[in-house]
């Protein structure tokens, strides 16, 4: 009757065995001896549902704190990226990257860089010029190009 006289007491048993408030094998023992030996076995297999069930929300939050800043990580990468390759394609440092100087820097680590971290093949340049051009004025801005590149990152883009 102390670890089972109601519902009310049972459940807050199983979360005693469970939270370390009392030793299962206390709680276990009597069961098994004034009821049946195969109660022992539910105990056991009730400890270690609710242990794994425990250690697996704690890695599971663990993991997600890391994708966060995994995710960040890589979006401050490709953020530099662009600002690298901007810098770079923007030969006149007229603040603007024209359709030529694009091309033109089309050789360059830091254009296949850009390209790597986007997940596109190089050859689709000139098409990832004419979408991420949202003013269409045929310059690039920095400002263009760090939104494209933030919208066209991940597996999830059509080009075509």
């Amino acid at each position: 009757h102390r670890y089972f006289g109601s519902t009310l007491v049972s459940c807050l048993t199983l979360y005693k065995i469970v939270s370390g408030g009392v030793d299962w094998e206390e709680v276990s023992e009597p069961v098994m001896k004034h009821i049946s030996p195969f109660a022992g076995a539910i105990f056991v297999m009730y400890s270690l549902f609710a242990a794994l069930v425990l250690l697996n929300l704690v890695a599971g939050v663990f993991a997600d704190g890391a994708m966060k800043l995994s995710r960040a990580d890589k979006e401050l990468a490709l953020l530099e990226m662009a600002y690298r390759l901007f810098k770079s394609a923007d030969a006149d440092s007229s603040g603007g990257v024209t359709r030529d100087e694009f091309q033109d820097c089309s050789g360059s680590p830091e254009m296949h860089q850009f390209f790597e971290a986007l997940e596109i093949s190089i050859v689709r340049a000139s098409d990832l010029f004419d979408i991420i051009n949202q003013s269409q004025d045929g310059k690039l801005s920095l400002e263009e190009l760090v939104a494209g590149a933030l919208m066209l990152q991940g597996p999830a883009k059509a080009i075509d």
